[in-house]
């Protein structure tokens, strides 16, 4: 292959696995092992949550650089185990390079699971948590409406392009609202369960594990970012179940 063909297939790889949810430290590995498997002589790959920077030299010692910016990033460990194994077959086997680039659009054009299971999945989610958290079968029935209704909500936001600090505000707000709603009504005494168990569909639980791991790997500053990142998030969910506590509890007495 060409310099320009390994490092279009090394960054498209980078790509997919980055924008659903892979570690750091496996997008950089990944590439690597790539561009060296299809012949480069070296490379240098600079890896971010929202940008990729990849530079390789092949063996007349001209040397290929390319950047991208994610715009877009969200969690899709199936393409993520998909891509490996396709990063391993690349490594090991002799695929032609319009072989590999089908594959890779194959994969990341392939449809995630329907939308009405994800919506279940994500109320389900919010109604088991809040039996953990000792609710009873009728908070946890409360709390599988609020998981619906936060799914919807955060997918419209999304549409529209909403920042997710606000989105996570929002979806907050809704939890306690409506959790302080069902007390008002008589419907429960378990408040707490309820906004706890549906604030965990929230939770940023994979950024905050892969900063953990990035920052282990020694990619420090990915590692912050996705940090300081999760932090912004539980804040805007701090926020958003705080502004109906402050508000409604005094009024409704709940």
């Amino acid at each position: 292959m060409t310099g320009s063909q390994i490092s279009h297939v090394a960054m498209e790889i980078g790509i997919v696995l980055l924008s659903n949810g892979a570690e750091t430290y496996r997008v950089d590995e990944s590439m690597h092992r790539i561009c060296m498997a299809m012949g480069a002589c070296d490379t240098d790959i600079f890896v971010l949550p929202s940008n990729i920077i990849l530079g390789i030299t092949i063996g007349n010692g001209k040397h290929i650089t390319r950047t991208r910016r994610i715009h877009a990033r969200g969690i899709d460990l199936k393409k993520v185990e998909f891509i490996n194994n396709l990063s391993r077959r690349v490594c090991y086997e002799d695929l032609s390079y319009s072989e590999i680039l089908t594959e890779i659009h194959t994969i990341n054009s392939s449809p995630p699971y329907p939308y009405y299971l994800q919506v279940l999945a994500f109320a389900f989610v919010a109604q088991m948590f809040s039996l953990f958290f000792g609710g009873t079968f009728q908070d946890s029935s409360i709390g599988f409406i609020i998981g619906f209704g936060i799914k919807l909500q955060m997918d419209f936001m999304a549409r529209l392009e909403g920042n997710i600090f606000f989105i996570n505000i929002v979806g907050g707000l809704i939890a306690a609202t409506v959790a302080l709603a069902a007390s008002r009504l008589g419907l429960t005494s378990h408040v707490d369960a309820i906004i706890i168990g549906s604030i965990m569909t929230l939770v940023p639980g994979l950024s905050i594990t892969n900063s953990i791991r990035d920052i282990i790997a020694g990619d420090y500053l990915s590692g912050i970012m996705k940090g300081v990142e999760a932090l912004l998030i539980g804040a805007g969910i701090a926020t958003g179940v705080a502004i109906p506590l402050s508000l409604l509890s005094p009024i409704w007495g709940v």
